[in-house]
């Protein structure tokens, strides 16, 4: 998403298939490497244009138009959810002041990962409601995370970019039984709150969301401001529409047999080797109030990331 959002729609007349637009990424759990995404946009840029002409001195070098498209990514490491929060409210600020962004539109915001701070969140709130000193009466401070979807929100309709938010999976639907039978592909939601429309909790609050933001589209609006526990802007769905969610699993490699002696076991090592090298990865998607799962898988590269390999000229 970020190397589509970078890229131009063209170049010297050949179709990149980029947005040319300006990207805001959230690195916060800090595993963000600017290397890499320099070399996937090389690679496709040499896919698409071809390597380097040393005899043409007039052209710009690859790697110089992606060290240019890499100027329109602005990279944010906020260390908490009250950081994220704050940063995220003055970006429109930065938006306007920040000479590399002036004139430019953000097609992309990103946030990798929401759940970054869960913990420290968590115990933050579980120590407050645990204090000698607290009483029954003086009502909890929301979670830090309402702060946080609530600025993204409205930074969401004042500029109105695409928004991608990762999310650990840490409690599947179903668990594996001890019998063997496998446990969901899917997980429940751990953040409160945050938008969870596959579950019951969640769903009337999502779909209600995606007709508001689709009903009020080209228009201006500012979300609610009512804080109170368990009012309707509290809950996730209802501030951030959620139009897509992708669950992404590494491709399974079937055990071996237990009728496999060791022999037959190494006959097969070399071909699984292979298999695990492949790196594979499948995504499930799902879009609120329907039933449809799609899928699709992807490949990462030393060099790049290939969408349904298999299916690649």
């Amino acid at each position: 998403m970020l190397v589509t959002c970078l890229l131009p729609a063209s170049y010297s007349d050949v179709d990149l298939g980029g947005w040319g637009k300006a990207a805001v990424l959230f690195d916060l759990d800090g595993t963000f490497s600017i290397r890499r995404l320099h070399e996937l946009l090389l690679s496709r840029l040499r896919r698409f244009l071809g390597d380097d002409d040393p005899t043409d001195s007039r052209m710009t070098s690859l790697e110089d138009l992606a060290t240019q498209y890499l100027r329109n990514l602005h990279v944010f490491r906020p260390t908490s959810s009250a950081q994220l929060a704050v940063t995220l409210l003055h970006l429109p600020r930065y938006h306007v002041t920040e000479p590399r962004l002036q004139g430019l539109e953000i097609g992309l915001l990103a946030l990798d990962s929401m759940s970054a701070f869960y913990w420290r969140d968590r115990y933050t709130l579980e120590q407050l409601r645990d204090a000698p000193d607290s009483s029954s009466r003086t009502p909890l401070p929301p979670n830090p995370l309402l702060h946080v979807l609530k600025a993204l929100a409205k930074f969401r309709i004042s500029h109105r970019p695409v928004v991608l938010m990762t999310n650990w999976g840490l409690n599947p639907l179903v668990k594996p039984s001890a019998a063997g039978e496998p446990g969901s592909s899917f997980y429940r939601q751990h953040l409160y709150p945050f938008p969870a429309p596959f579950e019951p909790h969640g769903a009337a609050d999502a779909i209600s969301s995606i007709e508001a933001s689709q009903a009020r589209e080209g228009r201006a609006a500012t979300p609610r401001s009512d804080t109170s526990r368990g009012s309707r802007s509290d809950r996730a769905g209802a501030i951030l529409p959620l139009h897509y969610h992708i669950t992404l699993h590494p491709s399974p490699i079937d055990p071996f047999p237990v009728t496999y002696s060791l022999a037959d076991a190494l006959e097969h090592e070399e071909m699984r080797g292979v298999l695990v090298q492949k790196g594979e990865v499948k995504g499930l998607v799902r879009t609120p109030g329907s039933d449809a799962v799609g899928e699709f898988t992807f490949r990462i590269g030393e060099r790049e990331v290939l969408v349904d390999p298999d299916e690649q000229p």
